[in-house]
């Protein structure tokens, strides 16, 4: 009898456990796309991404009254493919147009609002092996 309280107690904090585990790793998987497959991608308004292009020369709008600053992302292969990008934040310091960049946020409306924006390392740290 105490044996099988162990059995079914055991059993029943397992199928919690898997199901918080599954839960956790469910919310904190991401999509990585290119903007030239945000529509393929069919991802909810509420879904976290992470979208990769170039930061388009002369689209880049900083409002110094609300501090949120929109620029226009470019696909690397297709540079008609583009979205519009809010962000409010610490832009990261080599932040410029042209650059390759990496927005994480929430796709909303044909745009991102991005919760993070990281930039890729120019070829000029790359060393030749």
């Amino acid at each position: 009898m105490k044996n099988r309280k162990f059995i079914v107690g055991g059993t029943i904090i397992f199928f919690i456990l898997a199901i918080l585990i599954y839960q956790g790793l469910n919310r904190s998987m991401m999509a990585y796309v290119d903007v030239r497959e945000l529509d393929k991608a069919d991802l909810v308004n509420t879904e976290v991404a992470q979208v990769t292009g170039i930061v388009q020369p002369g689209s880049v709008v900083q409002n110094e009254s609300t501090g949120q600053l929109t620029f226009v992302l470019q696909d690397m292969e297709d540079p008609e493919a583009t979205v519009k990008v809010r962000y409010r934040g610490i832009l990261p310091d080599n932040f410029k147009p042209g650059l390759q960049v990496v927005v994480q946020g929430r796709i909303q409306e044909q745009e991102i609002v991005a919760e993070q924006i990281l930039t890729k390392c120019p070829s000029k740290y790359n060393t030749e092996l």
